[in-house]
């Protein structure tokens, strides 16, 4: 199901990743052998080599080619478009339906059901029909899928509870169509699109440097004036140029995980700290303002807080800010539930009293998740390498680099909590490496597809032990709290940020990435 990429012309030798079907990579003009391959072993960009035969091949107009339209979109919240089906689940068209064979195959019922769901709104983008199907060709399965028993027009149904990522979609008869990752056409009226989280991380700058950018950081709700903005989304994957290319190979495999190009994207600026521009005079403080802190609560700092993430884990959470004259605090309005801060060490009232952000802000600590700091049990902080630290009972990951952290992010963790993973649905605690990354897999086995639903390309997956890894979750919004079955469910673009972050990269047109032999990006899940 997948276009293996190996680290030398020869499938003895290790694997570095894959391509998925419809990718298109440059590759060396002339082979470098056919040891156990017939149509040649080719270097491609930007490392690595490909066996051309039935996973792939060198002809830019072959039908799977043709046929996926286009592929993932790095660097974005989810590679692709979702859909969860609906009861009864969709048809699996393999070529456009007229009229008339929409009607054979779908009953005498599909009149009412049109009619029902007409001018439903829709958030899918609309693109024209692709033209390999206007052509009346029929939908090819890449080498090694899954062969369907084929009807007239169509291979059956989509399994109860379903969820689909589409490449296109497009109006053909009246109706809406997608095209799905796995080459199967389904009407779109017996979906629903997937419900995202808009929950982002926050991005943590060095407060120890000379910026003058507060860090941005993110909420799943829009933030008040002066509160944080959403934290910006993946860098760009990065990738070397290829060595020797001259012609593409496209790869003709369909991999059940899958992988795409990479699109790079910007962050936004954040602002810095909010200054006070209304018009106060320091003899005759404003209206708002609070009563002058009680004595011995002046600011004070708490080194170990500096640099600290923090988010909202109540509803109705208010900020301060110091007024103009100084004297006081003056209310600033709402702090959004699961928004996420960062913490400059300086607190008013102890423990239990506000800390203050980096954006200006006095916060009640007590209505805060605050990560604490730590050092990696391996020595990766001291070493200065990447690093990811995930509390189980905070529900929150943090990205370090070294000893500084640089991302933070709610998660969703298994939901047996501390107990025993060997017997629960709890996440594996210990320390552990990435080793494989998926741009999308279909994870068997796994809880995610959990609430009895069939997902298909789960997003931004990487594996670290066994079935357990880190990936996007499209089909919730309870992050911050436990409720997978075991693996580390992120917000999308969460996912996205920390995909493009961590080891082994996956260069912009493959799929996957994997290192059996260690070297991944470290991820220490504790309690």
């Amino acid at each position: 199901m997948r276009t293996w990429i190996y680290v030398a012309p020869d499938e003895r030798s290790t694997k570095l990743g894959y391509l998925r079907a419809g990718a298109v990579v440059d590759r060396a003009e002339l082979p470098a052998g056919t040891h156990g391959c017939a149509g040649g072993w080719y270097r491609i960009a930007p490392r690595g080599y490909v066996c051309v035969g039935k996973g792939a091949s060198l002809a830019l107009e072959h039908q799977v080619v043709a046929a996926a339209v286009r592929g993932p979109r790095r660097g974005a919240p989810v590679p692709y478009h979702y859909v969860m089906s609906g009861s009864p689940p969709p048809h699996l068209y393999f070529r456009l339906p007229t009229l008339e064979d929409q009607r054979r195959v779908e009953g005498s019922t599909l009149s009412v059901h049109l009619a029902r769901t007409a001018g439903a709104p829709s958030t899918l983008p609309l693109d024209p029909v692709p033209a390999f199907l206007l052509a009346g060709r029929d939908l090819p399965k890449p080498y090694g899928a899954e062969e369907k028993l084929h009807y007239s027009v169509h291979t059956g149904r989509a399994k109860e509870s379903s969820a689909f990522g589409l490449i296109t979609t497009f109006e053909w008869t009246n109706r809406r169509f997608g095209l799905t990752t796995e080459l199967d056409l389904i009407p779109l009226d017996r979906t629903r699109p997937a419900r995202l989280s808009a929950l982002r991380g926050v991005i943590i700058k060095d407060l120890d440097a000379d910026v003058a950018d507060a860090p941005a950081s993110a909420s799943d709700a829009a933030p008040p004036p002066g509160a944080p903005p959403p934290a910006g989304t993946a860098p760009p994957a990065g990738s070397a140029s290829p060595t020797a290319s001259a012609s593409p190979a496209a790869a003709s495999a369909s991999p059940t995980a899958s992988a795409s190009p990479a699109a790079a994207s910007a962050s936004s600026s954040p602002p810095g700290p909010q200054t006070d521009t209304a018009s106060f005079s320091i003899a005759e403080p404003p209206a708002d303002e609070l009563p002058p802190a009680p004595p011995g609560t002046d600011p004070r700092i708490d080194p170990s807080l500096k640099g600290a993430p923090a988010f909202v884990r109540v509803h109705g959470a208010s900020r301060q800010r110091v007024s103009a004259s100084g004297r006081a605090l003056v209310d600033a309005g709402a702090a959004p539930f699961r928004s996420g801060w960062v913490l400059t060490g300086r607190t008013r009232g102890g423990a239990k009293g506000i800390v203050e952000t980096t954006e200006g802000s006095w916060l009640a600590s007590g209505h805060l998740v605050i990560a604490e700091l730590r050092k990696d049990p391996q020595g990766f902080a001291r070493d200065g390498k990447k690093w990811i630290d995930i509390s189980i009972r905070r529900q929150m990951l943090v990205a370090y680099e070294g000893t500084r952290p640089v991302f933070a992010a709610l998660i969703s963790s298994g939901r047996s909590g501390m107990a025993d993973p060997e017997e629960t649905d709890a996440t594996v605690r210990g320390s552990f490496y990435i080793h494989a990354k998926h741009v999308s897999t279909t994870m068997d086995g796994d809880d995610e597809a959990a609430e009895a639903f069939d997902l298909r390309d789960v997003p931004y997956t990487q594996y670290f032990h066994e079935g357990y890894a880190l990936h996007g979750a499209y089909w919730h919004d309870e992050f911050g709290k436990a409720r997978s079955h075991g693996c580390i469910n992120l917000a999308p673009a969460d996912a996205a940020w920390l995909f493009e972050w961590t080891e082994p990269a996956v260069p912009p047109e493959w799929h996957g990435a994997v290192n059996i032999e260690g070297g991944g990006t470290l991820v220490y899940v504790h309690g």
